[in-house]
């Protein structure tokens, strides 16, 4: 028997995965064109990210769309039960296979929308077969081949997992400040990050 404890987290689970959408709806995440392994399309990341010839740290979504990381860092502290520095949201993003290298460890991931189809499928392995993620998922899948179903309808997804080379970094933070939602980095207000070749001068 379901325990009401269990309805009512499932039922704030749905709640906070609506609000989510609702928030991607309203402001559709921008495509990422630089996915060569599994393509072009809606899929960001907030957290710590890897930068091309930079140093980790958090990814500009984290400021450019604090409420939406403000609703993920939520979702993730009332849900997630694994270690994350790192959340990957997608939208009606249908992911060729690909293996993601710069993953430590378990992710969790789920999928939320009306959709039909797009399961998560595992290319090789013991977890080799078709994975319906509408049941929240973990498991240590990103160093083999996966992808995702072709679906028809509206799919989300979240992925939360460890980046590589994160240690170090102050922890996050999103707060209502003078009106608008504000990202902090380790207490600190942070609408972007300095470049290490900014000012510089060519000679």
């Amino acid at each position: 028997m379901v325990s009401q404890t269990h309805k009512l987290n499932l039922r704030q689970n749905r709640m906070s995965l609506l609000e989510i959408q609702k928030e991607l709806e309203r402001l559709p995440i921008p495509i990422n064109k630089y996915r060569p392994s599994s393509g072009d399309g809606r899929s960001q990341a907030f957290g710590i990210v890897n930068r091309r010839c930079l140093p980790p740290d958090y990814s500009r979504n984290c400021w450019t769309r604090p409420y939406l990381y403000h609703l993920l860092l939520e979702y993730g502290k009332a849900n997630v039960k694994i270690p994350y520095t790192s959340i990957t949201v997608n939208q009606n993003y249908q992911a060729g296979p690909h293996r993601d290298k710069g993953n430590l460890g378990e992710s969790y991931l789920v999928g939320f929308g009306d959709y039909n189809g797009g399961e998560l499928e595992i290319h090789e392995g013991p977890l080799t077969g078709l994975h319906d993620v509408r049941q929240p998922m973990v498991a240590d899948f990103s160093k083999v081949l996966h992808s995702v179903r072709v679906f028809e309808g509206k799919r989300y997804s979240l992925v939360f997992y460890t980046s590589k080379r994160s240690e170090g970094l102050p922890e996050p933070s999103v707060e209502f400040i003078e009106g608008k939602w504000t990202f902090l980095r380790g207490g600190v207000v942070c609408s972007g990050l300095p470049h290490p070749l900014k000012d510089r001068v060519k000679v």
